[in-house]
């Protein structure tokens, strides 16, 4: 008589997924506006390159997805909001972008996220979930594309804290021009650095256990 046998089989263990925000480190202020002059991110796309001691902070450390971002947002006066929509191309809008190395100060567009009109959040935390995830792998930066205007500047940090935008060193201080990177595949310089100032933004990326 054949004796009756049980085949266990044991799945394998599979690390969960962690989910974290990239960001800056420390204390973030509040943007300004109403300010005088009130700051903003003006048609370009501007990334945070430093913050204090920390070199980096929106450098991806670990390959993975951006399932969200967020930027919060002054209150700029009703003066000021006319003021800059006249100015700066329209109504305030942007978008996550991520961005590659092309060598130097030069960098690759390769990935964009819709493009969100964030009037409405104007005075609070806007949290924006995509759709379609974003894949991301080690040393691509999370950036901001702003074809218009955005009132996400903090300010009055110490100028270990900085911003480069999508301009050539000779457009640092000609925000009219449209630099903002919207073409995946297209590569722009990021020739300006502005000091003393922190951008507003924040995103959450999801990598395998």
């Amino acid at each position: 008589m054949l004796a009756a046998t049980t085949l266990v089989l044991v799945a394998p263990s599979i690390a969960p997924a962690a989910t974290f925000t990239i960001t800056n480190s420390g204390v973030v202020e509040p943007p300004s506006c109403p300010a005088s002059p009130c700051a903003v991110v003006s048609r370009t796309t501007a990334v945070q390159v430093k913050d204090g001691a920390h070199q980096g902070p929106f450098v991806i450390k670990r390959d993975g997805t951006i399932a969200a971002w967020a930027v919060t947002l002054a209150t700029p006066s009703v003066n000021e909001i006319h003021y800059f929509d006249g100015r700066e191309g329209g109504t305030a809008r942007a978008a996550l972008a991520v961005l590659r190395s092309a060598g130097g100060l030069g960098y690759e567009l390769v990935a964009l996220s819709p493009i969100v009109h964030v009037q409405p959040y104007f005075g609070k935390t806007a949290h924006i979930r995509l759709a379609d995830p974003i894949p991301v792998v080690r040393g691509d930066v999370v950036a901001l594309t702003v074809p218009t205007w955005l009132p996400a500047l903090a300010l009055d940090y110490p100028r270990t804290t900085s911003w480069r935008a999508s301009r050539g060193r000779a457009e640092c201080t000609d925000v009219a021009i449209q630099t903002a990177q919207t073409v995946v595949g297209a590569s722009a310089i990021y020739g300006c650095l502005y000091q003393t100032a922190l951008i507003t933004y924040s995103a959450t990326e999801t990598t395998p256990g």
